[in-house]
């Protein structure tokens, strides 16, 4: 079965600064969540600049494929939407074991 990506409210923010920020990650870098026990991880498919609804996180948001590892894949979640400050860069990933934190 496919699985669909959904996308959360991402609004723009009243004031988009200029010029932009240059991103942190770019699309295909394999990422995780550093700030969750969890620690979610996959690779980049998407980025918005945006303010997130709920918590109103102002940046740039990255949407997330995730490993068929991580964690929370097991539980039906393909992607997932990351705030650039809960994200890190991850190592060299080995087939069906947890990336670890990059140096």
């Amino acid at each position: 079965m496919e699985k669909q990506l959904s996308i959360p409210p991402v609004t723009m923010p009243e004031q988009i600064p200029q010029p932009l920020p240059t991103p942190k990650f770019q699309l295909g870098q394999a990422v995780r969540w550093a700030c969750v026990p969890t620690s979610d991880f996959g690779r980049v498919i998407g980025v918005v600049f945006g303010s997130e609804g709920s918590v109103k996180a102002i940046g740039f948001h990255y949407a997330i494929a995730l490993d068929e590892s991580s964690p929370s894949f097991a539980d039906g979640i393909a992607s997932d939407w990351g705030f650039e400050d809960d994200l890190e860069l991850v190592g060299a990933e080995v087939e069906g074991h947890r990336p670890e934190k990059a140096q």
